[in-house]
């Protein structure tokens, strides 16, 4: 896509972006293109935010307050909270670029991904990193949504910029020895039960057997029965039973339906099985109990 790089620059640079995820609150200062030609240079400065550098033509020097270094096309360096550094043109003119500067504030105590991403940027060494996971490509994917303002443009320059910060993380521990402890967080029930549970609440009109429920999981009935088993305790013909019953419940308590209908809804062949099935469980018809349900 062709776009003039300048003003998808500005219309970047625009944009009020923040991010916040359960542990994680993210403020973009600026998100932007800088172009330098001749001599040029940018005097000692320092940040209380995280700024990188993404190189992405020519080179520049970067002298910081006990050492300095060159910086060329494919690579980025970042520049931690309170690091002095100044920048200035190297022996190539033209220099291209691309920085984003945000605030990152982590929200909790434990261990958890954002935790260590953030450890990492604000302890990783001010030095060039080489572009082995594609930034610059990201970066210019922002500047093409900014440029063309498609649906939906907003939210994945924000996505952009997740994978941003990820994406540098990595190429920064690719040269650091740093324990990833991450407890990893489950779904905590186990996911083929999930997604059994959920095909029978999606098919709870129809009359559904074990054998349907494997054919879609791709197990076999014995092992679709001892999934249900492990953390139900009861059997697969049970349990879709008490799915059943609880839907019941559910519509009387909660819709005008008739018994009539609720019972064609639920996927019974008539009324009276339904009335029979209901009143083997709650121990009285679907009428009294939502007489009872009304009355109190």
């Amino acid at each position: 896509m062709e776009i003039d790089i300048l003003k998808a620059s500005d219309s970047l640079s625009r944009l009020d972006l923040k991010i916040n995820t359960e542990y994680m609150d993210i403020e973009i200062l600026w998100f932007r293109v800088m172009e330098k030609k001749g001599e040029w240079n940018i005097s000692r400065h320092r940040h209380s935010s995280h700024e990188f550098h993404f190189v992405a033509s020519g080179g520049c020097k970067v002298l910081l307050d006990d050492s300095e270094f060159d910086v060329n096309t494919g690579e980025f360096y970042l520049t931690a909270p309170g690091v002095y550094h100044t920048q200035m043109n190297n022996e190539r003119d033209d220099y291209l670029e691309y920085s984003l500067n945000c605030d990152i504030k982590v929200n909790g105590e434990s261990i958890s991904e954002e935790k260590q991403l953030l450890d990492i940027l604000n302890y990783s060494q001010c030095k060039p990193y080489k572009d082995i996971n594609h930034l610059l490509r990201l970066f210019e994917s922002a500047l093409e949504e900014a440029y063309s303002k498609n649906f939906g443009f907003y939210n994945k320059i924000k996505s952009i910029v997740q994978m941003l910060l990820i994406e540098s993380t990595r190429a920064i521990t690719t040269t650091m020895d740093y324990p990833y402890q991450l407890h990893t967080q489950y779904k905590k029930k186990d996911y083929r039960f999930i997604q059994i549970e959920r095909y029978i609440l999606d098919n709870i009109n129809n009359t559904i057997t074990t054998k349907d429920i494997a054919e879609y999981m791709h197990l076999s009935d014995k092992q679709v029965c001892r999934i249900v088993q492990q953390n139900k305790e009861m059997s697969t013909k049970e349990f879709m039973c008490k799915l059943k019953f609880l839907k019941s419940k559910e519509l009387l308590k909660n819709t005008k339906y008739s018994i009539g209908q609720i019972s064609e809804k639920l996927g019974f062949s008539s009324q009276y099985y339904f009335n029979q099935f209901f009143k083997t469980r709650e121990g009285c018809s679907p009428s009294l109990f939502r007489k009872k349900i009304h009355n109190v």
